[in-house]
C-alpha cells in the first residue's frame, strides 16, 4: 500500500560508541514525534583494547572503526540528516583517543563528541524520560563498559549526576579475566564497586524516591535471567544473591546456561552481577525495574528537539493514530461506548488502574486496517507488539497487542493461556468492555446503541438494552454471537431487552 507524506521527515542519526557496544539510532521526525526507523548494536569490545597505560590497541581500534563503516553505510544516502557522534568512558581515557577519532573522522564527516562522566549521565536520564512515565522522584542506575552512571532526578529533570569508575568489561578484565567464578573474584569485585558507590553524595542514601531504574546491556541481561529464575524481571537483593549463588555453582562462565541471556553478553554477566549487588546494599534499594531508554535515546531526541515530556505513552499513541491513518471520528465514538461500560465496572472489578490501557486499545483498535481490512484486528495485533513504543514496558506492548488482537473474531484462546490468572482475568474483562464498544458501533452507523443499565458479576457482566428486541433485531444477533465467543473464555454475558 502506497501512502502519500504530506513534506519530507527530518532524519536522525545517533551513534553511542560505548565501551562494551556500539549502537545506531535512525529516526524520523513524523508529526511532532519522534518515529524509530532502525536500531542496531555491535559487540565492538572498545575498553578491552585499553592496556594499562591507557593506550588503545590496533585491533580495538580496527574493530571500532570498522563497525563505523557499517554504520556509515546505514544511513550516508539519507536526506536532511542530522548525525551526532558520542562517545563515553574508554575514548574518556585513552590516553591515544585522537588517533582514534581522526579515522573516525574519515569515515564519517561528524565530529565525534566525548562526553564528560555526568554529561553521559544527564543524556541516559533524558533518553529514559522521553522513552517511559517517570515518577515524582527517581533513581537511576546505569552499567556501562568501563563506568556507571547514576542518577538521581525530578520527574523528567535529572538533579544530581555520577559517573563512577567501574563498568562490566573493565570488572570482567580484573576480577574474571579467566572466566572462573570464585567467592573470592565476587568479594574482589563487590569490595572495588563499593568503594565507588560509597563515593555517592549524601542524598544517595536518602531513599527518598519513588521509582528505581536500571539501563544497559548488563542490567537488562540480568532482569533477563530473573524472567528465567522467577518468571519475571523484577530486580531485588534476594533474587541477585540467589542468581549469585547459581553463577558459583556453575563455576565458569562457559558454563552459564541462561537461554535469553546473549551468549555474547553471558561472559560479562558476574561482573555487572558483582556491581548491582554492591548498589543494593550500599543504597536503600527494595527492587528495581528495567528502563527502556538508556543515552542513545537521549542523544536522539536532543538532536531532534522535539520534547516529548509528559504522557510518553499518550504521544506514541497519537503518533500511530495518525501514521496509520485511524479514522479518530469513528474511535471517538467507540471510546464513549467503552467509557460509559468501563465507569460501570470498573470499582466492581477494580480495573481502574488499566484505564489507560483500554483507552488506547480503542484508539488503535483499527490500525490493521492500513494494511487490510479483512482480518484487521490480526493486522492490528501485529503492528502493536513488533512496533518501537516509547512509553509502553513490554507487559503493557504485549497486552495491548492482544486487547487489539482479539477485539472480534474468534478469542485467540492459546495466547491468553499463556498468561498469569489474575492477568488473564483483567484482560478477558476489558476485552469484554471492547469488543462491546466496538459492537455498539458497527457498521460507522449515525448513532451508537446504547446500554442503560451494567451490572459487574463475578463471572461476567449484566447488561439492558432500552429498545424490544425486534426493533433492533440484527444487533441482537450480533450480541448472541458475542455471547458464545465470550462464553469461550468463561465470560458469561446476561443481556435484557425492553420487551423481556
Amino acid at each position: 500500500m502506497r501512502t502519500t507524506l504530506t513534506a519530507t521527515p527530518k532524519h536522525f542519526v545517533a551513534v553511542d560508541m560505548g565501551s562494551n557496544s556500539f549502537h545506531l539510532v535512525i529516526a524520523r521526525e513524523q508529526d511532532g514525534s519522534i518515529q524509530i526507523l532502525h536500531k542496531e548494536k555491535r559487540l565492538v569490545q572498545l575498553a578491552e583494547g585499553l592496556d594499562q597505560d591507557n593506550r588503545l590497541d590496533n585491533d580495538a581500534i580496527a574493530r571500532g572503526l570498522a563497525c563505523l563503516k557499517d554504520f556509515n553505510l546505514r544511513f550516508s544516502t539519507l536526506d536532511q540528516a542530522r548525525v551526532r557522534l558520542v562517545a563515553t568512558h574508554t575514548l574518556r581515557v585513552a590516553r591515544n583517543r585522537e588517533a582514534f577519532i581522526e579515522a573516525a573522522r574519515a569515515i564519517m564527516p561528524y565530529p565525534v563528541e566525548v562526553v564528560s562522566g555526568h554529561e553521559e549521565a544527564r543524556l541516559i536520564y533524558k533518553g529514559i524520560a522521553h522513552s517511559q512515565e517517570l515518577a515524582e522522584r527517581n533513581l537511576i542506575i546505569d552499567i556501562g563498559g568501563g563506568s556507571t552512571e547514576v542518577v538521581l532526578g525530578h520527574k523528567t529533570q535529572a538533579q544530581i549526576l555520577s559517573s563512577l569508575r567501574c563498568g562490566c568489561v573493565s570488572y570482567n578484565q580484573k576480577y574474571f579475566v579467566d572466566g572462573k567464578l570464585t567467592l573470592e573474584n565476587f568479594r574482589a569485585a563487590q569490595a572495588a564497586a563499593d568503594k565507588q558507590f560509597a563515593s555517592l553524595a549524601k542524598e544517595y542514601f536518602s531513599g527518598q524516591w519513588d521509582l528505581t531504574l536500571g539501563s544497559s546491556g548488563s542490567v537488562k541481561a540480568i532482569c533477563e535471567a530473573m524472567q528465567h529464575f522467577f518468571n519475571d524481571e523484577t530486580i531485588t537483593l534476594p533474587r541477585l544473591k540467589q542468581l549469585k549463588q547459581q553463577l558459583l555453582d556453575w563455576g565458569h562462565v562457559d558454563q552459564i546456561e541462561l537461554p535469553q541471556v546473549d551468549s555474547k553478553r553471558a561472559p560479562l554477566l558476574p561482573a555487572g552481577l558483582a556491581i548491582l549487588i554492591s548498589f543494593f546494599k550500599r543504597l536503600p534499594i527494595t527492587e528495581l525495574q528495567f528502563a527502556q531508554g538508556a543515552l542513545r535515546e537521549g542523544v536522539l531526541y536532543e538532536l531532534a528537539g522535539i520534547s516529548q515530556f509528559g504522557d510518553v505513552s499518550g504521544r506514541t499513541v497519537e503518533s500511530m493514530a495518525k501514521l496509520y491513518h485511524v479514522d479518530l471520528n469513528h474511535a471517538a465514538k467507540v471510546a464513549t461506548s467503552a467509557k460509559q461500560l468501563f465507569d460501570a465496572v470498573a470499582d466492581g472489578w477494580q480495573l481502574e488502574p488499566w484505564r489507560s490501557l483500554l483507552e488506547h486499545a480503542v484508539k488503535l483498535h483499527e490500525i490493521g486496517i492500513h494494511i487490510n481490512s479483512r482480518a484487521h484486528h490480526k493486522h492490528g495485533a501485529y503492528i502493536i507488539a513488533n512496533s518501537d513504543l516509547p512509553g509502553f514496558s513490554q507487559e503493557q506492548q504485549q497486552l495491548l497487542a492482544l486487547l487489539i488482537g482479539n477485539q472480534r473474531k474468534k478469542p485467540n484462546l492459546e495466547a491468553l493461556a499463556q498468561l498469569e490468572p489474575a492477568q488473564k482475568l483483567r484482560l478477558i474483562r476489558l476485552m469484554a468492555l471492547l469488543r462491546l464498544a466496538v459492537l455498539l458501533n458497527l457498521g460507522r452507523i449515525a448513532r451508537s446503541l446504547k446500554i442503560t443499565r451494567v451490572k459487574p458479576t463475578a463471572t461476567g457482566m449484566q447488561i439492558s438494552l432500552p429498545e424490544p428486541r425486534q426493533r433492533i433485531n440484527l444487533f441482537a444477533k450480533d450480541l448472541q454471537r458475542e455471547q458464545k465467543q465470550l462464553a469461550q473464555l468463561g465470560f458469561e454475558l446476561q443481556i435484557s431487552y425492553a420487551d423481556n
